[in-house]
């Protein structure tokens, strides 16, 4: 430790880097990302060796195989639940705890059938596993008590339906109160006697007793303090029935009773929402009894999945965030270690040796410079389709490598043309090094500062590519990544659920902004031109 303070205290450079606290805190945010990195194949290479052997089961601990890929695709709850124990809208609410309950009832329905001809039966405790969820699992009650708390929620679940039905009359009232005011109007401008005033006449009176009907069928079902409830029908079935007897009463209705009818209609609907809402209030602690959130380890793991909601099939955001930075991580090692050390490579012997191989090596540049970049990157990767490797990392591994080793190449070689003409470099060659030993031991080392720079630029490139590629569907098909996070976040964002695409974006933003803040460091540290 005291030589590595040495040898920073001698160099200028390293100086200069290591007083940078913005650089001192990206490296600290990269070193978490690439500690999570870390972790995930390390996790993922001892679940493999415990799958092999048969040794033990990694996805059944609840630390040590929380982040493997296989948990990312694991249903843990209804679909998108927003995060930080967020509720919600009432609406949403009502689907999410009606897909509960729709997994209860799938259970009982496979409990009362006792398995069928085609399959074999599968157990109690079999079945009642298939309807946890993650570490959520079905309260652990004799079935008798799990069906009387279902029946009653059942019996919530039927008077929420009732009253959807009376918010369902409410508009129906509205447009036959309408058509009611346009007949009216054409009875009254029509000649008294004529034709026209006995078709207006019989059209007022269909239209009063299809309003009479709805307003009957609601008050069977009506709740305590609705307006729409005690609203007095007498007027309306008089001049109902004297328009059907060819008699209309002048003016054929009174207008002020459908008018105060009209405003009880626009009173009720608040008052029927906020009915309907206080039963999903109801079936919230009978769902928490029968699907209690767990204690101790596993309720953590399971509130650290549910940190940041679940996505539109129930799967943990968090989980699947956290598991596309390990992917983006290593598309970026694979891409910048491939992409650099060929282009430095190449570079440097080019600018060393010059004559035919720089002329070679500046037309192969040269050659891919003029193609679009994204284009190529899109081409290359849409030559994997229907490979073997269609869906897989190496398609983008491929098409990288193949795009990025341009910039490396070209800032190597200007390196080494300025390098071979510097005094070390002629006293090695008048000493008799062979020209492989003089471009590995003295051309390459002292280009190692742009291989840094260049990496880190290179590592971000390849991030914000395979979120790209990924997006139009020529990267990952399955699993977790930014790229299809975000893909599959478009009708979220149109229903206004941003978790999962927000989540996406934030954990991208901080490791493309900390690798920002570091390149610029490094560039600012060891290049020679800001070096003090």
């Amino acid at each position: 430790m005291r030589k590595l303070r040495d040898r920073i205290n001698e160099s200028p450079a390293m100086r200069k880097f290591v007083g940078n606290r913005g650089a001192m805190f990206a490296s600290a945010i990269i070193s978490l990302y690439l500690l999570l990195f870390g972790w995930i194949l390390l996790m993922q290479g001892t679940a493999w060796v415990g799958q092999k052997t048969g040794a033990f089961d990694l996805r059944k601990s609840p630390v040590l195989g929380a982040l493997l890929p296989e948990r990312t695709l694991e249903r843990v709850g209804a679909g998108n639940m927003p995060g930080f124990g967020l509720r919600s809208n009432p609406g949403k609410r009502m689907e999410q705890i009606g897909y509960y309950f729709e997994n209860i009832s799938k259970m009982f329905d496979e409990l009362d059938e006792g398995g069928s001809g085609a399959t074999e039966a599968r157990s109690e405790e079999e079945i009642r596993a298939s309807v946890a969820l993650a570490e959520r699992k079905l309260a652990d009650w004799p079935v008798e008590e799990l069906r009387a708390k279902f029946d009653e929620a059942q019996g919530v679940v039927a008077r929420q339906d009732a009253m959807r039905g009376l918010r369902d009359a409410l508009p129906q009232m509205t447009i036959a109160m309408e058509k009611l005011a346009g007949f009216r109007a054409q009875y009254e401008s029509a000649e008294p006697g004529s034709e026209s005033a006995e078709l207006a006449s019989e059209e007022v009176a269909l239209t009063l007793d299809e309003l009479m009907v709805l307003i009957e069928k609601y008050k069977r079902n009506a709740i305590e303090n609705d307006p729409v409830a005690g609203f007095d029908l007498a007027p309306l079935e008089d001049a109902m029935n004297a328009a059907f007897d060819g008699e209309p009463m002048a003016p054929i209705y009174d207008s002020t009773v459908v008018d105060a009818l009209g405003e009880a209609v626009d009173k009720a609907g608040p008052v029927v929402d906020a009915a309907i809402y206080q039963t999903v209030d109801e079936l919230d602690p009978i769902l928490s009894e029968m699907y209690p959130i767990p204690g101790g380890l596993h309720g953590l793991i399971y509130k650290f999945r549910m940190m940041l909601g679940t996505d539109q099939q129930g799967r943990s955001i968090m989980l699947r965030a956290l598991y596309s930075a390990k992917v983006a991580i290593q598309v970026g090692v694979v891409v910048s270690l491939m992409a650099v050390l060929f282009g430095s490579l190449i570079g440097a012997a080019a600018g060393y040796f010059g004559g035919a191989a720089d002329h070679a090596v500046i037309w192969l540049y040269s050659t891919f410079s003029s193609i679009p970049y994204l284009v190529l990157l899109v081409v290359l990767a849409f030559m994997f389709t229907g490979s073997r490797f269609e869906g897989t990392l190496v398609p983008l591994y491929a098409a990288f490598s193949l795009t990025y080793w341009i910039g490396p190449c070209r800032v190597t070689r200007g390196e080494a043309l300025k390098l071979r003409a510097l005094d070390y470099v002629q006293a090695a060659q008048a000493l008799g090094a062979s020209r492989w030993r003089i471009l590995t031991r003295h051309i390459l080392p002292n280009t190692s500062h742009l291989i840094f720079i260049n990496m880190s630029l290179l590592f971000i490139g390849a991030i914000k590519g395979e979120v790209v590629l990924t997006y139009l569907g020529l990267g990952l098909k399955n699993g977790a990544s930014w790229g299809i996070m975000i893909s599959q976040s478009k009708q979220e964002v149109a229903a206004g659920f941003f978790w999962q695409i927000g989540a996406a974006t934030f954990f991208m933003f901080v490791l493309v902004l900390a690798f920002n803040v570091l390149t610029d460091a490094l560039q600012d540290a060891f290049d020679p031109k800001h070096v003090g």
